[in-house]
């Protein structure tokens, strides 16, 4: 997630997460192609790990583009408006909301201990809860865009 644009009356965040999901994919593929090449061998009978691999891999070589998702987050002082998307292969959702119906940007993190320091970041309107990214990441930018929003809205001087 990144403040892609930063003006005096607009402030665009972006949430692409293209090199994770296409590590995740590439990692899909060679433990597909790892699993399969055993398989090829003449007379070459299929063992537990072998089928584990090419279930494993066909999941995340086939999982990851269906799952992608990007978010863009629009805010624009002289419209007066937030513009939302999140768009990927399953996915074509948009919002809009007028900037006083934000109330606050909550950085959220997923219950379990072990996550690693894994948060995302949520814009909290007056009746709806808008994920300025798909799932959660372990980047250390959540404060530093949380930051440039609340002061943008100036939610700290409401």
């Amino acid at each position: 997630m990144k403040i892609a644009q930063r003006t005096a009356d607009r402030l665009v965040v972006e949430s692409r997460p293209r090199a994770a999901f296409g590590i995740a994919i590439g990692l899909g593929v060679i433990a597909l192609a790892a699993a399969s090449y055993p398989l090829l061998q003449p007379g070459a009978k299929a063992t537990t790990n072998e089928l584990f691999g090419l279930a494993l891999g066909l999941l995340i070589a086939v999982g990851g583009p269906l799952l992608y998702r990007e978010t863009i987050t629009v805010f624009d002082r002289r419209a007066g408006t937030l513009r939302w998307t999140q768009r990927g292969l399953l996915a074509d959702l948009a919002a809009s909301a007028p900037l006083d119906h934000v109330r606050d940007v909550v950085v959220g993190r997923p219950v379990s201990e072990q996550s690693g320091g894994a948060s995302t970041l949520v814009l909290v309107l007056h009746d709806r809860r808008l994920p300025l990214m798909f799932g959660f990441s372990a980047t250390a930018r959540h404060a530093a865009v949380r930051a440039a929003i609340v002061d943008f809205l100036a939610l700290d001087r409401r």
